[in-house]
């Protein structure tokens, strides 16, 4: 090799090795693995020790299955009976569905329906218990197939979930590149310094236009006219790609098909369904992701006779507005939500924004819009005879006034928050409490006025002073009315919420009972109760539902709610779920 070479590899070969090295140094003298060691644990190691965990776990359902047979037979509860079988059960998913240290075993397989089936069946034993031979059956069946060590069956997930395929090492090397300590170190610095020349907030992030919105009607005072809002990557990404009915869009999971199939399956239970497609904020605030505004510009494409871009410019033409439109054409029951937020836009500089500074979500004025809209929806089907309830609950909603403070999701993603590059932004969300209403009669003293004068009208005839005072005993009705705070209530409620975290957002989280779900229980004056899941509401939440189907019993209206964005990027996609 010709001398002059030598340095510049020996510089090339410092420099790839360095990260390696750095790595490798954290790791022995910290308390973490030597990741590396992992792909050659998960060859040969990994799957013998899972096969002896799953048989293991297999057995000891058997054990515990059997123990809740004799118990069910002997007498006891069903529900006390069959609590050690559903966490033995949850320890065989558990081990069964992490084939190794990055690969999770595929929902299409065998072994993964046949859990999800089990799991299905106990939970609805409690009030189906014509359903016992079945989920005996499914069990022995589980048990059979799992109860023992298959090197065969070790071999075939090497196989498929090995460290050859992409997705194995796809999450290996995203772990690599997130617990990296040269990365953990330079990153943070790297995208501060970014930001600063470039004004790149990151990959997840897309920059809006600067706006107007600041003062304290957005809840920030200190905010400068420079400022500008952030929007998730993924919101922006579906307005301009293309429809998830779009024939460039075939490879994707069809989501009016599993609406659809949603529906009739709920129709076979005897419950009605509402969508609720929940606008994502650029569809909302256009000109504040643009920098032009949407009035603006329809008024100047009026002028030129473009009515269509008139539209366009309105946010009314998103691929999730149309999707609604052909929902509704085709007979569902939808709840238009763009209308009237684009419309209640006029007031924002009275009431503050319907969204969120540096966040994907709705402020609390917009889940309230939100809530009244979709309960004056669910009055109209009430008035046609579509759903019929009981009757009145006997409970009563107040709302009170509560601060708190909102760091945005959309600026925690950038990763500039630890630096303050965003603020916090304040907002007033109205807490709802519920009062339980209870009817209760109490008697009263017996009115002395009354006995005398029935002493006087009946003399010394005793049956009639006995008749008449009588009527001189006086109830009254007292009500029990104690303010507790909002709950679901799955036992009497007629209502059950699906949704994600629009439906989550001030509901569990700061102020709590602030968000969409307690505000429409107050303007139905009803209860209700909610299955939420965080960026699952396509497939995930129904999943959930799935798992405890029996939660459907009593219920008329089931409502579901998901942002536009999971037409096209619903976690685990839009996927045909049993129940």
């Amino acid at each position: 090799m010709n001398k002059k070479y030598i340095i510049p590899v020996v510089i090339f070969s410092i420099l790839l090795l360095l990260p390696f090295g750095v790595q490798a140094v954290v790791d022995l003298r910290g308390e973490k693995r030597f990741q590396p060691f992992d792909i050659f644990k998960d060859v040969v190691y990994t799957p013998i020790v899972r096969e002896k965990k799953v048989a293991a776990a297999a057995d000891s359902l058997d054990v515990k299955w059997r123990a809740a047979r004799e118990a069910i037979a002997a007498g006891a509860e069903v529900a006390d009976a069959l609590e050690p079988v559903t966490s033995s059960l949850s320890d065989l998913e558990a081990a069964v569905l992490s084939v190794n240290t990055y690969a999770e075993l595929d929902t299409a397989e065998a072994r993964y329906k046949s859990l999800k089936l089990a799991d299905t069946l106990l939970s609805k034993l409690e009030d189906e218990p014509e359903s016992f031979l079945q989920a005996d059956s499914c069990i022995k069946a589980l048990v059979a197939d799992l109860g023992h060590v298959s090197l065969w069956r070790a071999f075939l997930d090497v196989k498929h979930y090995g460290v050859w395929t992409s997705r194995y090492l796809r999450a290996f090397e995203n772990k690599i590149d997130d617990e990296s300590a040269i990365v953990l170190a330079l990153r943070p610095k790297y995208q501060l310094a970014v930001w600063n020349i470039f004004s790149d907030p990151g990959e997840k992030v897309v920059l809006g236009a600067a706006g107007d919105c600041i003062g304290k009607s957005c809840g920030r005072e200190d905010a400068k006219p420079e400022d500008k809002w952030l929007f998730y990557r993924q919101d922006v990404e579906f307005l301009v790609q293309p429809s998830p009915l779009d024939v460039r869009s075939a490879k994707l999971d069809n989501p009016v098909k599993a609406i659809e199939r949603f529906r009739d399956q709920l129709k076979a239970k005897g419950v009605e369904l509402l969508v609720v497609i929940t606008p994502g904020k650029p569809s909302i605030y256009t000109e504040r992701l643009t920098g032009r505004d949407s009035r603006v510009a329809g008024a100047e494409n009026a002028a030129v006779g473009n009515a269509t871009a008139v539209e366009n410019a309105a946010g009314l033409q998103s691929h999730g507005k149309k999707i609604l439109d052909s929902l509704t054409r085709a007979g569902f029951n939808t709840v238009d939500l763009y209308t009237p937020l684009l419309a209640a836009k006029a007031d924002d500089d009275k009431l503050g924004a319907l969204y969120l500074n540096d966040d994907t979500h709705w402020t609390p004025r917009g889940a309230e819009i939100a809530a009244d809209v979709i309960a004056k929806k669910v009055g109209e089907m009430v008035d046609v005879g579509t759903v019929k309830f009981r009757g009145k609950d006997d409970v009563r909603y107040i709302a009170s006034d509560s601060v708190a403070d909102r760091m945005g999701d959309v600026g925690e993603m950038s990763g500039l928050n630890k630096f303050g590059v965003f603020k916090v932004q304040q907002v007033t969300g109205h807490v709802v409490s519920q009062q339980n209403i209870k009817e209760r009669t109490e008697k009263l003293p017996v009115d002395s006025t009354c006995v005398e004068t029935a002493k006087i009208a009946c003399k010394k005839n005793d049956s009639c002073f006995t008749a008449q005072s009588a009527l001189c005993e006086r109830d009254t009705v007292l009500y029990d009315t104690t303010v507790t705070p909002f709950k679901d209530d799955f036992r009497k409620s007629e209502i059950l919420i699906l949704g994600d975290s629009f439906s989550r957002i001030y509901q569990t989280d700061s102020p709590v009972n602030a968000g969409w779900i307690a505000h429409f229980a107050k303007n139905m004056n009803a209860r209700v109760a909610s299955i939420v899941s965080d960026g699952g509401a396509s497939t995930l939440v129904r999943e959930k539902l799935a798992r405890k189907s029996s939660v459907l019993k009593g219920k008329k209206l089931l409502i579901w709610e998901f942002v536009e964005r999971d037409l096209r990027f619903g976690a685990e996609g839009w996927k045909d779920v049993e129940f």
